[in-house]
């Protein structure tokens, strides 16, 4: 996957920006605080929707009633488009309908098509369509506390790491 441009209206620190990704592998570099996680957590959204582990308020920007996330990339040749959309409803911060465009054409999708649709273009396993995965912020991005914990902890716990990111804990 080549990640060209992430859009973000509303998300968090970001009021509107758009940001262009070079070819080549890149380094996001700021002070704490200057919305580097933003950009990954957008990421995260834009591929799989709101999760167990990253709610609509803890993206929303506070005071704002609507945001979006879009994200264009290349896989397998093919340029993809993918928007998503949070809106506040009362006290709750719901994610609304959203679309894919790949080939040139545009599909209007709710939440779990979109879901669907991503986890069948990466080739990742259907069961990840229900439960709980990991493999992306494994493979995409790494939190620091975590990859802290991968690369200096000890040998048996690294591998404990490895066997549940991928789903082969059960085969201990």
């Amino acid at each position: 996957m080549i990640i060209k441009k992430i859009v973000l209206h509303h998300i968090r620190s970001y009021l509107d920006a758009e940001i262009t990704f070079p070819l080549g592998t890149i380094l996001l570099g700021g002070d704490i605080g200057s919305g580097k996680s933003t950009i990954l957590l957008a990421l995260d959204f834009a591929l799989f929707g709101i999760t167990k582990d990253l709610s609509g308020s803890a993206l929303l920007r506070t005071g704002c009633d609507r945001g979006s996330v879009e994200l264009e990339f290349e896989i397998d040749g093919k340029n993809v488009v993918i928007r998503r959309v949070l809106e506040r409803n009362g006290t709750r911060v719901n994610q609304s309908s959203g679309s894919l465009m790949m080939d040139g054409r545009t599909r209007e999708l709710t939440p779990v098509e979109l879901r669907q649709e991503i986890i069948t273009l990466f080739a990742y396993p259907q069961e990840l369509l229900t439960k709980k995965s990991l493999i992306y912020r494994y493979t995409v991005y790494t939190p620091q506390e975590e990859m802290k914990s991968i690369l200096l902890g000890e040998k048996e716990a690294r591998v404990d790491i490895l066997r549940k990111v991928f789903g082969i804990d059960k085969y201990k």
